[in-house]
C-alpha cells in the first residue's frame, strides 16, 4: 500500500530513463488525486470525449450507505467466478486464437493467442516435472517481455505461486525477497544472470539452476536451465499429463508481490487466484469502462508499466489477456521508445503515471497524431497535477476519456474507478466492495463516520488478500475482523464518490516509489560506528520526497555524512538513497520504543 504526495519528472535531459524507473508502485490508479481544473478549452475536450464513450457523470441511483455508515458500490453485486486465473485468461480463446497477444516493442517477436495457451502450458507441466510442487514459489526477475505472460499464465496453471523481483534491485534487496518468500526457483534474463546468481548463493530453498529468457542478447553457457527447453514442442501440454491435484481457487496465492503496507520492511503479499479473478471482473462491470473490442477488432495496449508492480501486471497484462486484445511489451522505456510505439501502433488504450505525461509533453515531437487512436487514457500511481493534465489535452487537441481511481497491492488492486467523475475524487467503488471511514481523532476513534467527514479507510471484499505471507504479526495488525486498514484518509460525499484526504503511514515516496524507512533504519544501523537511527521522508523539488537519516554516532568515534550515504547506496536501489544525514543525540520515542517521526519533522 502507498500514497504519493507530490510526483516530480524522473527523466534525464536527453529525456531517457530506464523502464525499471518508471514510478508506478504498488497500487494502481491514482492515489491521492488534487483537485484538477482544467483550462476552457481543455475541459470541452475532456468533456465531449467523455459524454461520448461515459456519462460525464453516472446516473447511479439507490443507496450507497448501509446501516451504521458502512458504504457500498451502487453497482450491484457481480457473481464470482470460480476459476484460476488462466482458466479465466483462457475461457473465450477459442474466438480470437489467432490474434497476437503480446509482442516486443523491441525484437518484433510475438506470440499469437494460441501459441501462448501451448507455451503455458507446456512451461507449467516442465515446472512441475522439475521437482516444484503445488505451492512452492518461483520468482521472475526480468523487464517488461512478452515471455513474462508466459511465467505468470504458466505458474498459475502449475499450481506455483509467483514473487516479482523489481529488476534494479541489489543483490542484498532480491537476496532479502528471494529468503523471505522461499523461493524455490528464479526465471530471468541474461542481463541479470550475474546479479541473481551472486543473489541465490545462500538461499537454501533454491532447488533448480538459474531458467534463463532467450530475450535476444547473449545467453550464459553453463549452469543455467534454457526457457525455450522448458517450452519445446515435444513437451505435453499440463491440462493433458493428468498431474492436476486438488486445489483452492479460495486459499491458494498465486501472486507474492512485495508491499511495505502500512509501516515496517517490505512484506509478501498474498494475493489468491479468488483475489485477482474477482477485482478483474470487478474492473470490467460496464458502468465502469469504454465499449471493449473484446478480442475481435483488439484493443491495442502498450505495456510500459512495470509489470513487477500490480498496476501493470493486473490492470495491464493479466486484466487484457482475458479480454483477448494486443499487448506491445516495452522492455525499455524512453520518450523515443514510447512515441514510436504510439505512432506504429493503433493504441486505443494508455495506462501511464504523471511522469509519464509530464515526459511526452516537454518531447516537441509528441503530437496530435499519436493519441488519434486512443479512445482512453488512465493516470495512475500518483495524483496527476492540474497543469500536466491541460497541457497533455491542450497538445493533442482531441476528444478524450480520462480515467483514475484508488487502489493497492493488498486489494489486487482496484476499490474504486472513476467513470467521468469529478476529477477531484477516485470515483465509485467496484461491486462487491465495502468501506467504512474510521474515526482516527481524539473526538470519534474507531467510530465509522457519516458523509464529508474525514477518516481511515477501512476496505472489505473477495479481492483483499488473503494476508501477508509467513508473518501473522503484520497480517494481525493491518486487519480489523474481515476489514483492512489501509493507512490512508478519505471520505464519501454525497453522491457516492470517493475522496483521498492523505495518508497516516510512515512510507516515504521517491518518484512514485515507495520506501520504508524501516528498511534504510536497518542497514543504516548494521553501520559499525553508528548506535541508532532513524528515517524520515523530507519534501524535495524534483523527486517529491527524498529519505533523510537522523544517525546516533557511537562514542568517540568519528562518522560523516558522506561516509552513511556511501554505506546505504551499495545496498540498495537508486531511489532508496539517503538524500540527507544528520547526527543529532538521541531518537526521540515513545515509551513503547516507537520512532517519534513528528518530533524529528519538527527539526527541519
Amino acid at each position: 500500500m502507498s500514497r504519493l504526495n507530490i510526483t516530480r519528472r524522473i527523466f534525464t535531459n536527453n529525456n531517457k530513463f530506464n523502464c525499471f524507473s518508471i514510478p508506478i508502485i504498488d497500487q494502481i490508479i491514482s492515489d491521492r488525486v488534487v483537485n484538477t481544473h482544467l483550462g476552457k478549452n481543455t475541459t470541452k475536450l475532456y468533456q465531449k470525449r467523455n459524454n461520448s464513450n461515459y456519462e460525464s457523470y453516472p446516473k447511479l441511483t439507490g443507496s450507497f450507505v448501509e446501516e451504521n455508515n458502512i458504504y457500498k458500490s451502487f453497482l450491484p453485486d457481480i457473481e464470482e467466478k470460480k476459476m484460476y486465473l488462466h482458466e479465466h485468461v483462457w475461457e473465450n480463446i477459442d474466438k480470437w486464437s489467432d490474434k497476437t497477444a503480446v509482442v516486443c516493442s523491441i525484437t518484433g517477436r510475438s506470440y499469437n493467442y494460441g501459441q501462448l495457451r501451448r507455451l503455458c502450458g507446456r512451461l507449467a507441466t516442465s515446472l512441475r516435472k522439475s521437482n516444484l510442487r503445488p505451492g512452492d514459489t518461483i520468482a521472475i526477475i526480468a523487464p517488461n517481455i512478452p515471455e513474462y505472460a508466459i511465467v505468470v499464465m504458466g505458474a498459475s496453471e502449475a499450481g506455483l505461486k509467483l514473487t516479482l523481483i523489481n529488476p534494479i534491485y541489489t543483490v542484498e534487496e532480491i537476496k532479502k525477497q528471494l529468503a523471505n518468500s522461499k523461493t524455490a526457483a528464479v526465471i530471468t534474463v541474461p542481463d541479470k544472470y550475474p546479479i541473481v546468481a551472486k543473489s541465490i548463493l545462500e538461499i537454501p530453498t533454491i532447488r533448480l539452476p538459474i531458467i534463463i529468457i532467450n530475450d535476444g542478447s547473449s545467453m550464459p553457457s553453463s549452469n543455467v536451465i534454457h526457457f525455450n527447453e522448458l517450452v519445446s514442442d515435444d513437451i505435453e501440454e499440463f491440462e493433458n499429463t493428468g498431474e492436476k491435484t486438488e486445489r483452492s481457487v479460495d486459499c491458494d496465492t498465486l501472486f507474492l508481490p512485495y508491499s511495505s503496507g502500512t509501516t515496517g520492511l517490505p512484506k509478501g503479499v498474498e494475493l489468491t487466484h479468488r483475489n485477482v479473478v474477482v477485482n478483474i471482473l470487478q474492473q470490467n462491470v460496464k458502468e465502469l469502462i469504454t465499449e471493449s473490442a473484446i478480442g475481435i477488432d483488439q484493443e491495442i495496449v502498450p505495456i510500459f508499466l512495470p509489470l513487477y508492480h500490480i498496476y501493470g501486471l493486473i490492470v495491464g497484462l493479466c486484466n487484457h489477456l482475458g479480454r483477448g486484445d494486443k499487448l506491445i511489451c516495452m522492455p525499455q522505456f524512453s520518450s523515443n521508445a514510447l512515441l514510436e510505439v504510439l505512432e506504429k501502433n493503433r493504441t486505443t488504450l494508455f495506462y501511464a503515471a504523471p511522469p509519464v505525461y509530464q515526459l511526452i509533453i516537454n518531447d516537441e515531437r509528441f503530437k496530435k497524431r499519436h493519441m488519434e487512436s486512443v479512445k482512453l487514457t488512465m493516470s495512475g500511481a500518483a495524483p496527476i497535477g492540474s497543469e500536466v493534465l491541460s497541457k497533455f489535452f491542450a497538445r493533442i487537441q482531441i476528444e478524450m476519456a480520462f480515467l483514475q481511481g484508488y487502489g493497492m497491492t493488498e486489494t489486487s488492486p482496484v476499490v474504486s474507478k472513476s467513470k467521468g467523475a469529478p476529477l477531484e475524487t477516485v470515483g465509485y467503488l467496484v461491486p462487491n466492495c465495502h468501506v467504512r471511514i474510521v474515526g482516527c481523532n481524539d473526538n470519534n476513534m474507531g467510530k465509522n463516520l457519516g458523509l464529508n467527514e474525514v477518516g481511515e479507510i477501512f476496505v472489505r471484499g473477495p479481492h483483499v488478500m488473503k494476508g501477508y505471507y509467513n508473518n501473522q504479526k503484520a497480517t494481525a495488525d493491518c486487519f480489523e475482523d474481515d476489514w483492512l486498514k489501509t493507512g490512508d484518509l478519505g471520505s464519501f460525499d454525497k453522491n457516492g464518490f470517493l475522496h483521498i484526504n492523505g495518508r497516516l503511514k510512515e512510507l516515504i515516496k521517491v518518484q512514485g516509489h515507495q520506501v520504508s524507512p524501516a528498511e534504510l533504519e536497518d542497514i543504516i544501523q548494521g553501520h559499525e560506528n553508528v548506535a541508532d537511527a532513524a528515517v524520515i521522508g523530507v519534501p524535495h523539488e524534483r523527486y517529491g520526497e527524498v529519505p533523510k537519516a537522523f544517525v546516533v554516532a557511537k562514542p568517540n568515534v568519528k562518522i560523516n555524512e558522506q561516509e552513511i550515504k556511501d554505506f546505504v547506496a551499495k545496498q540498495v536501489a537508486k531511489y532508496k538513497q539517503l538524500g540527507k544525514v544528520v547526527f543529532i543525540d538521541v531518537i526521540p520515542k515513545s515509551q513503547a520504543g516507537k520512532i517519534l517521526r513528528k518530533d524529528l519533522q519538527k527539526m527541519q
